[in-house]
This record gives C-alpha cells, structure tokens and sequence, in this order.
C-alpha cells in the first residue's frame, strides 16, 4: 500500500501508522528526549519508529487529545474517549501490524487528488490540537478521513512546512487509495495511454489544433524545443478525464512541480497526470498547448 502511494504521489515521506495502546508495549524505541507528538510523526514520516509515554510528550494538550488524560477544566474536542491509552506508536506504517490510523502528510494538489479518488474528503480543522486530534482523534471517532491544516505548534516545532497539510483516516480507506492508484495505473497511469484509434474523432481534431500529431497510442510535438508526448487516459468507467503529459529528457534534470521523474537508463520521463479541467478542455483543445508550455518551463536540466 505504502510504496504504491508514495510512487503515485511523488511523496517525500511515509505513510505514517499510528496505534494507541492501553498497556505500555515492550520492545519499541522510546524517545531520548521529551518531545511533542506532531514532531514524532514528523520523525516516522522520515523513517523512524517511536513508541511515546505520557513522560514524553510536552504537550499537554496532545495528552488529552490522544486519551492519556482527560480533561481537567474545559472538554477538548476531538479526543480519544474514555481517557484509557497508555502509549502511542508511531512509525511507517508497513512497520506496525493493524494500525488504528494512518496519517499521510501532503500537499494540498496531493490532497485534492485523493479527494477525486475517494468521491470526496472533508476537512474539519481548528488550527488547535491538529495532528493529535485533527488527524488522530477525529478519524478514529468518526471512522472518516479528515483533513487537518496543522496548528502553530506544528509548524513552528514539529517542522512541517507551510506547504504541508496532514490527512488522517483508518486503514482502509487508505487501502481503497491504493486500490484506486492501481486502477489509474492500468487505465490512465503516466507512459500508457488510450489507441488513437479508438478516440472520438472530436477529441483527435482538437489536439490536432493545439499542434499535436496522432501516434498509435499517444500524440507528439515540439515545445520549446522540446519534445512531448500526450497520452490521454480514460477513468474505470471509460470517461476520458485525465491527461498525461510527458517529455522524455537526455540527462540529469530538475523539475517543480506537479512533475514527477522516472529514471530509464541515460533518459528522465518527465511527466505529470493533469484533470481534465485542468485549464485546458481535451474535447476542444483550449489551453492545451498554453498548459505543456508552462510544464515544459519548469524543467531545469543540470
């Protein structure tokens, strides 16, 4: 599940699982030092595995979100109830066995594409107790995803940029994630795409318009002095919704994104997976070429 997603996104870090415990667990590295838990999943992102005690954790606020206590003045929502756990793991998530959360930090466009996947995600914030609560406590209450946009403490000492928001839900729907990026690969995935000869005649004169020749299963041109190739990828149910845009490059390249880079020997595939509404129209061709373009502008060769 993990190596699929993370491939399909282009993510910098784990899938992080997260599994509360009402007896301390043996076995488990312990922090060497008190920390707050959003820095903890921060560090399993990157690779580590960290079993936190009530001892460890600064927060006070996370020791009540996370059920380790209850609250002693005024109720804090979400949080785990009845206040019973006595420990947190938190590591990859293809390291704990039966995880009650997954947690995926993200992009926003990450995030808007797992939205597409799944039919929708909401997202139930309060800049307040957000990776504890947003993105724990509120999945495992509700067994829904949410979407948190993290708190001040986050950002400023759990190292999370401002670029970053953190996704949490139960397994399974990050199971029905996978499921759906398989799906994509066999019918939209980059480097694959529908036979021109099965396109609407519509569609094949529009990018002919934009200045793209028919191949047999993608289109091809120039753009600034570059060349590209179009695979246009049709969704489960046969609807042409997706647009993958690749330039296959000689050498060592740097890109933005929405981007991504497949190494093939001497070559880079550099390609991203665009929406059909994306800022151009597949049925017609407007802003087609305007949107290859601006891609090919963010392709820096080192």
């Amino acid at each position: 599940m993990e190596e699929e997603i993370r491939a399909y996104f282009g993510s910098r870090y784990h899938l992080v699982g997260v599994k509360l415990f009402r007896e301390v667990p043996e076995g488990y590295p312990v922090p060497e030092r008190r920390g707050k838990f959003c820095e903890f999943v921060m560090r399993a992102a990157r690779g580590e595995t960290i079993l936190m005690r009530a001892e460890d954790e600064e927060c006070h606020l996370s020791l009540v979100a996370l059920g380790f206590q209850e609250p002693a003045y005024l109720d804090l929502q979400p949080r785990i109830q009845p206040a019973e756990t006595r420990a947190v793991l938190v590591a990859p998530v293809e390291k704990i066995e039966e995880p009650d959360v997954v947690l995926m930090i993200a992009t926003p466009r990450q995030v808007m594409e797992i939205a597409t996947m799944l039919g929708g995600i909401r997202a139930k914030f309060a800049g307040e107790v957000a990776v504890c609560g947003e993105a724990v406590a509120e999945p495992l209450k509700t067994g829904s995803p949410n979407v948190s946009f993290l708190c001040g403490g986050a950002r400023m000492l759990g190292g999370y940029r401002d670029s970053e928001v953190i996704v949490g839900a139960p397994p399974e729907v990050f199971l029905r994630v996978a499921e759906r990026v398989r799906a994509l690969q066999k019918t939209c995935g980059a480097l694959c795409g529908c036979r021109t000869s099965e396109l609407p005649e519509q569609v094949i004169s529009a990018l002919a318009g934009a200045g793209f020749e028919k191949g047999i299963d993608y289109f091809f041109g120039r753009v600034n002095s570059m060349n590209v190739r179009l695979y246009l990828n049709k969704d489960p149910s046969g609807r042409i919704e997706h647009l993958t845009v690749h330039f296959p490059v000689r050498g060592e390249v740097e890109v933005e994104e929405p981007l991504r880079v497949q190494r093939r020997g001497a070559w880079q595939d550099v390609y991203a997976i665009l929406r059909n509404g994306e800022g151009f129209d597949i049925y017609t061709g407007e802003g087609i070429r305007e949107v290859v373009e601006k891609l090919s502008r963010k392709i820096k060769k080192s």
